[in-house]
């Protein structure tokens, strides 16, 4: 399978910026899961002129946002507030994806600073229940969870009012056998806190003790989520946002191909390769967000301290890999992709 249209950049650059620093364990976390016990007490944080130069080489060829580290909390990114000077200062967006609680300066503080120039925060939550919420996502709190969302939703609805920014608010989950029953709640809840997406990915398999939370490993469970993913379309049908507006769902499908072959349907593409790019805390290209491992047997396409960012993202290494993606086991097997329709809707 060939990505029909390389853009010229990226449109949107994740930063692994503080990939070691979190205040929560969730259990399917590559990094901060209390199943990762072997992992070194390390602090790698990303040095910020890394980000001014790379935003400095793709600004002019069609950037338009920025999201920080998807490995660690990025509020506890030490130049947080640099980075959005820098957005503001080149008129991007951030895309922000975030735990719910708001470390060092509160939900107040932060809404302020960041809904004003973001085009979507994506927030964590796993369950309905604090039972199902608080054993997925280690160390939370979720009725503080809740309080901190509630409280962001009226900031983002005063921002709006005043025509400021138009950002969105996104629940994220991932799915797996603990918390799929209460998936559809989960939806229900959004919807009447005017949460205006869901999203949701399928677990990737970091840590053996996750094998039995898949979704995807046997037919019962195969069935089982696509009975979950008829019903979360049936919902959003049915239910309405504010001004009777949809939530919208996304990377919501039901699963088309086997378990024996996981083959890549026709109609299912890769969302990321030719659109979007990922840069390690120590500069590394990194060309999707699959695990490292499984990230690193794609290739190796550079270093931005020893090549501009453009000239790796037009390298011969790097389109190579556009055309040929679908040759790769861990394309075979990614979670991530998504109907080409979808993707040409973006």
């Amino acid at each position: 399978m060939i990505i029909e249209k390389k853009l010229k950049t990226p449109w949107r650059i994740t930063f692994d910026t503080n990939p070691d620093q979190c205040n929560i364990h969730c259990i399917m976390c590559e990094e901060h899961s209390y199943y990762n016990l072997g992992k070194r007490k390390i602090n790698r944080i990303m040095d910020f002129k890394i980000i001014e130069e790379v935003v400095e080489n793709a600004v002019n060829h069609g950037l338009k946002e920025i999201i920080p580290s998807t490995m660690g909390e990025p509020l506890l990114y030490k130049n947080f507030i640099d980075l959005i000077n820098l957005i503001k200062h080149h008129n991007l967006k951030l895309n922000l994806t975030t735990n719910g609680t708001f470390p060092r300066l509160g939900v107040k503080e932060w809404a302020k600073l960041i809904l004003p120039i973001a085009s979507d925060v994506k927030i964590s939550i796993n369950g309905i229940s604090k039972e199902t919420n608080e054993s997925i996502m280690k160390g939370i709190n979720f009725k503080k969870q809740i309080t901190n969302i509630k409280k962001f939703i009226q900031i983002r609805d005063e921002i709006r009012r005043k025509g400021v920014n138009n950002p969105t608010i996104t629940f994220q989950s991932t799915f797996m056998k603990r918390n799929i029953n209460e998936i559809p709640e989960l939806v229900r809840m959004a919807i009447k806190m005017n949460i205006d997406r869901f999203k949701g990915h399928h677990l990737w398999i970091t840590h053996p003790e996750l094998e039995n939370e898949s979704l995807r490993n046997d037919w019962a469970s195969i069935k089982q989520w696509n009975k979950i993913a008829k019903e979360l379309y049936k919902i959003t049908r049915n239910e309405r946002l504010e001004n009777n507006r949809k939530i919208i769902l996304d990377n919501i499908y039901p699963f088309p191909y086997s378990t024996k072959n996981n083959k890549i349907p026709k109609n299912f593409i890769c969302p990321f390769l030719g659109r979007e790019a990922w840069i390690a805390w120590d500069g590394i290209f990194n060309v999707c967000c699959a695990p490292d491992d499984l990230r690193r047997t794609l290739g190796n396409f550079g270093n931005v301290k020893d090549k501009n960012f453009m000239e790796l993202w037009t390298s011969s290494n790097y389109t190579n890999l556009i055309k040929n993606w679908g040759n790769y086991e861990v394309c075979r097997m990614c979670n991530m992709r998504k109907p080409i329709q979808d993707i040409k809707a973006c």
